[in-house]
Order: C-alpha cells, then sequence, then structure tokens
C-alpha cells in the first residue's frame, strides 16, 4: 500500500516526514530496519531517523542519549560499543537495533527519489574523526541519483563541523538550543524563561523593551545566520503558535529571508488541540510536517477538508 506523501492545503503541496519512520500503523518499533521497509515499500516522500555515537566512535539509530527507553539495554549510548548495541533489542519488540551502515546499504537499493533526513542527536561537539566518518557513511547516498540527503541537528556547532569538512552538505537546523517555547519541565537549554515568555537566554529578552514582534524579529534574524546556506529549518509546533500570537511569522520570515523550507514538528492525530494547531501552521505557511501518525493525518485530514482546501 502506498503512503501519502502530502497533504494538499490551498493549492499547494505541504510534505509528509515520516518521523523516526514511523507511518502510524505502529507495527514496527521506531528506528528500526522493518520500519525502514515499511516507509521504502510505501514510497513515502520524506523519511527521518536519528543517529547517535556509540563509546567506539559508530553511528547507530537511537533517539535518546540512553538506552532504557528505546532499547533493552541501560545506560548511555557513548557507554557501549557498536557490537554491544547491536546485541540488543528495541524495547517491545523481538526487533534488533540498526546501525547506520546497516540503513545506508537498504537505502542505496531504493528504487524512487525520497528526500532522507537524518537527525544527528549528539549534542557534543562531534570530533573531525567522528564528523568524517559521518560523511564517509552518507556519502553512498548523496551520490545516488535522485535521493537527497539532509542531516538535521539541533546543535549549529555540529553542522559547521561537517560544513567545513564538506561544504556541499545539505544540512538543516533546528534553534531550539537558543530560542523555544517554555513547553518541557526539565531543565535544558535555554535555562531561562525570559520577560517575553520564552525560553532565551539572550540579554534582549531580559527586559521587555521591544514589542513581541520587534523581539521575535531581531532574534530569530540573528539565529538564521548560526550556520550559512540552510536547506530547511525545524520548528516546534508550540513555538510557531507562540509567536503567531505574538504578531510575528517565522515561517514567512524564513522564507522571505533565505528562502528556506520550514518544517513544524510534531504533530500527532491523538494529542488534544492538533488539528487546530495543523490548520494554523499550515495557514502560516508550513512546508513540511512532521509526525508520527503520517498515514492517520492524511485519512483524517482528507476526510475532514475533502481533499485540501
Amino acid at each position: 500500500m502506498s503512503l501519502p506523501g502530502y497533504l494538499d492545503y490551498r493549492g499547494r503541496q505541504v510534505a509528509l516526514k515520516y518521523h523516526k519512520l514511523h507511518t502510524g500503523r505502529k507495527q514496527h518499533p521506531p528506528n528500526s530496519l522493518a520500519a525502514l521497509q515499511e516507509v521504502l515499500e510505501g514510497r513515502a516522500a520524506v523519511i527521518e531517523f536519528d543517529i547517535g555515537l556509540t563509546r567506539d566512535g559508530e553511528f547507530v539509530l537511537l533517539h535518546d542519549a540512553t538506552l532504557e527507553r528505546e532499547t533493552t539495554g541501560v545506560g548511555s549510548l557513548r557507554s557501549v560499543s557498536q557490537a554491544e548495541f547491536k546485541s540488543l533489542h528495541l524495547r517491545g519488540s523481538e526487533e534488533p537495533t540498526a546501525g547506520l551502515s546497516e540503513v545506508v546499504e537498504m537505502l542505496r537499493g531504493v528504487g524512487y527519489s525520497p528526500k532522507v533526513q537524518v537527525d544527528l542527536k549528539e549534542k557534543l561537539p562531534l570530533s573531525s574523526i567522528a564528523a568524517q566518518r559521518l560523511l564517509k557513511a552518507l556519502w553512498p547516498l548523496r551520490e545516488k541519483e535522485g535521493l537527497r540527503v539532509v542531516v538535521g541537528c539541533l546543535g549549529d556547532w555540529n553542522l559547521r563541523a561537517l560544513r567545513r569538512l564538506d561544504s556541499g552538505l545539505e544540512v538543516g537546523l533546528d534553534f531550539a538550543y537558543h530560542l523555544d517555547s517554555p513547553v518541557d519541565s526539565w531543565v535544558r537549554l535555554p535555562l531561562h524563561t525570559n520577560a517575553y515568555g520564552y525560553l532565551d537566554d539572550h540579554p534582549l529578552g531580559y527586559r521587555r523593551l521591544l514589542s513581541p514582534a520587534e523581539y521575535l524579529l531581531d532574534r530569530v534574524e540573528t539565529l538564521l545566520q548560526l550556520v550559512p546556506r540552510v536547506s530547511e529549518f525545524y520548528l516546534r509546533r508550540e513555538f510557531v503558535l507562540q509567536t503567531l500570537g505574538d504578531g510575528f511569522n517565522p515561517i514567512a520570515f524564513i522564507h522571505d529571508q533565505l528562502g528556506a523550507w520550514v518544517d513544524v514538528w510534531t504533530l500527532d492525530q491523538e494529542d488534544p488541540g492538533t488539528l487546530q494547531a495543523l490548520e494554523q501552521v499550515l495557514e502560516a505557511g508550513a512546508d513540511q510536517i512532521t509526525t508520527n501518525t503520517s498515514l492517520q493525518w492524511y485519512q483524517f485530514f482528507s476526510e475532514r477538508s475533502g481533499g485540501g482546501k
């Protein structure tokens, strides 16, 4: 069965990104080879998977920095070797964990032209050796005709490190380490909620001297310069909705300034208020939607809107 690649909204196509290789069918664990096989058989237009580093410097598929939530292991990913990681199973299944090399080998044989987002989860600065190893691992995909590879990361420093070695690498940036909405309860970067109600440690937000829209314009304008030639930006849905409420559309601003795509994450059908949020970010101009319920979203949205607006 083919998987939907886009939502039709007011005469334009908005890409659906299959987050962690989820289709919404819940037949396979996220970031698994079985899930990858499913999205490829369905010819999904945009797929995404997460990678992190093992103790011996190998890249493997894992979202978290620790093992216990997603696998049968415990402790940090950096504390185990690739062989030790590959001896684990994905939690709640008999599905083995996967290395980046296995994913690359599967993608090399794909018979169509998807966009592949490799979500680099490393927060620590990549060593030159690790950066070179990642570029070498991805090269067979990047040279495959028609297949497009984008390396996304929260750590702008790691994107710059990769770009120093390969200026032609396509990259995507999520600047939530610098500016975000205060939606999580745990301590993370940025550390403080500022005078405008955003997570932002920059001095401009210490006092409310500008209008919220003026403050956001200055901050976003600066953050767009963190990494040259970014292909796409990943914005949290709550951040987009908060900024729209403050009179600033970051999606339109990014389009005007750089012409880059904007992906809004993560919108899942079962979450309260998500349909309204989806319509708001689509109206704001989102180019791509990150979702774990891609197939269900498409069916639900099509039924509601008659296939588009």
